[in-house]
């Protein structure tokens, strides 16, 4: 088994800062608790009177929302090579970090608490702040990349399983509801 080290969080990110200079520079991205959306997929309007400065997202992109954090709101970008996304979140690229393994890392309930250690209070007591440099400085155990490369598919081909069972579940549930529908109509 590869060696695994502590390493700052800061160390595997490198902050972009590239940001739209017109409107509708390109698709319009949502980072959700549960992945990465088109915006048109979560919301029927665009929520701004602008999208000039918002920030450029590439495939593989860590995206960190600066807002409850510690709650989940967080993604690196497997799905659409490029977009744009609101400027209330941190977009980076990836330093010796494999996509899959981040994205496996930053959705363990732990991390959440990782996230939670770097807060603070923010305009009420529900609502986090994050301290970036609190963040930064956090240090986690991280393996070398062939290490990652490895734990990142395997929990990828995980969620992917997980995703057609769910699929299935509720293909037998309406399926099953039809059939005893079609029965009960029988029976009057």
């Amino acid at each position: 088994m590869n060696a695994w080290e502590q390493r700052k969080f800061g160390s595997l990110l490198d902050e972009t800062k590239n940001k739209t200079s017109v409107e509708d520079e390109d698709t319009l991205l949502s980072c959700a608790i549960n992945g990465m959306y088109l915006n048109s997929e979560l919301f029927s309007h665009f929520r701004g009177a602008s999208n000039v400065g918002y920030l450029k997202v590439k495939k593989n992109d860590l995206i960190l929302s600066a807002q409850n954090l510690h709650l989940g709101n967080c993604n690196v970008n497997l799905r659409f090579e490029h977009g744009i996304i609101s400027p209330a979140y941190k977009v980076y690229e990836l330093v010796d970090c494999n996509p899959l393994f981040m994205q496996a890392w930053v959705k363990r309930d732990s991390t959440k608490n990782f996230f939670l250690r770097a807060s603070t209070e923010g305009a009420s007591i529900c609502r986090k702040n994050i301290v970036w440099e609190e963040l930064y400085k956090q240090e986690l155990l991280v393996p070398d990349i062939e290490e990652q490369k490895k734990i990142g598919a395997y929990f990828d081909y995980l969620d992917h399983l997980i995703t057609l069972h769910h699929r299935k579940l509720i293909y037998v549930k309406n399926t099953s509801k039809f059939t005893q529908n079609d029965i009960i109509r029988e029976k009057i």
